[in-house]
């Protein structure tokens, strides 16, 4: 009896001690990086992922290490601690990034870590929303990719336990309260009440609200073309997820201009710019999307896209919302 006392005993400091040094593995792993690469560059990317600090370093560490010094100084020891976006909106732009990119594996990765500062029901608002510019299948795989990673994390009960009622809040929903939130007059659109009969206010009053500029432009444009379709596409996108109320609209327009950077589908990115800026996301903020979207698309689509800002707050006379908020120059290590 004695003896498988002590053999229980012995397994059970065998499996302590193993604990304990894949514990201090890590620790040894971080230390060893911030000493050959500077601990500012670490400190950043162990802040942003906690979790994955060994998979961000290990594919180029051991085959060109001047390379890993530069990408880590640009990526984790500088872009990351801007701190112009909040780490929810960062993470949750970030999260529909990876969506259009379709890189599974990394897009886990950024799920898990948007999951420190969005609520389970945010992350997944991401993943619904981007079927209006990607369509379903892509984001059919990545659901399940989250699913699992939520059922693995004891988490998936924040998802099945906070759905909206089958008929999303329409019926909380007043035209009179929403006419004093349009930005389209009648001037602007003469056809402002035939319209509503037509295809019903729900759908276009979000339109005339968000998209101000251009979407009873787009209305009677389809209208031409496939009447039937557009009342459709209203009810869908405009009177349904547009409307859900789980992400507010900054965050939601801000990863939808994440997202066509990656797509590179500049006409659209236009209109959610001025979307964004009608709806409370500052030029700053906007900026800093397509800055940090330099990581993870390259430069050409940055150049493009910086330079539409440009002309967008010139024309609104805003430019100085951007050049006079600059951060002072990054001091030396």
């Amino acid at each position: 009896m004695r003896q498988k006392t002590a053999t229980r005993s012995a397994g059970a400091n065998r499996r302590g001690a193993s604990r304990s040094v894949s514990a201090r593995a890590p620790a040894r792993k971080l230390a060893s990086l911030k000493q050959k690469y500077g601990a500012r560059a670490i400190d950043g990317l162990a802040r942003v992922h906690p979790d994955h600090v060994a998979e961000h370093v290990d594919w180029c560490d051991g085959i060109d290490q001047h390379f890993t010094k530069l990408w880590l100084d640009f990526t984790y020891g500088g872009m990351a601690g801007r701190g112009i976006l909040d780490e929810r909106k960062r993470c949750l732009i970030l999260v529909g990034q990876f969506l259009v990119m379709e890189d599974m594996a990394q897009l886990e990765i950024q799920m898990h870590d948007a999951l420190r500062h969005a609520t389970a029901r945010e992350v997944l608002e991401v993943l619904l929303q981007a079927t209006v510019y990607l369509g379903y299948p892509k984001i059919v795989r990545a659901t399940r990719v989250y699913t699992k990673l939520l059922r693995k994390l004891g988490r998936l009960k924040e998802i099945t336990g906070t759905q909206l009622p089958i008929g999303g809040h329409g019926e909380k929903r007043s035209l009179a309260a929403e006419r004093k939130t349009w930005g389209v007059t009648s001037a602007d659109c003469p056809r402002q009440e035939e319209l509503l009969a037509r295809f019903g206010w729900q759908g276009l009053s979000t339109g005339f609200r968000l998209q101000p500029s251009h979407h009873h432009k787009t209305v009677e444009t389809l209208e031409k073309v496939d009447a039937h379709f557009l009342k459709l596409w209203l009810d869908y996108i405009y009177a349904g997820m547009y409307v859900r109320g789980i992400l507010d609209d900054p965050t939601r327009i801000l990863c939808v201009i994440g997202e066509l950077i990656v797509m590179g589908e500049f006409i659209q990115a236009e209109n959610h710019i001025r979307n964004a800026l009608t709806h409370g996301a500052t030029p700053r903020e906007i900026l800093e999307v397509m800055l940090q979207s330099t990581i993870y698309v390259g430069m050409p689509r940055f150049v493009r896209v910086v330079a539409l800002l440009q002309r967008i707050l010139e024309e609104l006379g805003r430019l100085d919302e951007i050049t006079q908020t600059q951060l002072p120059l990054p001091a030396a290590d």
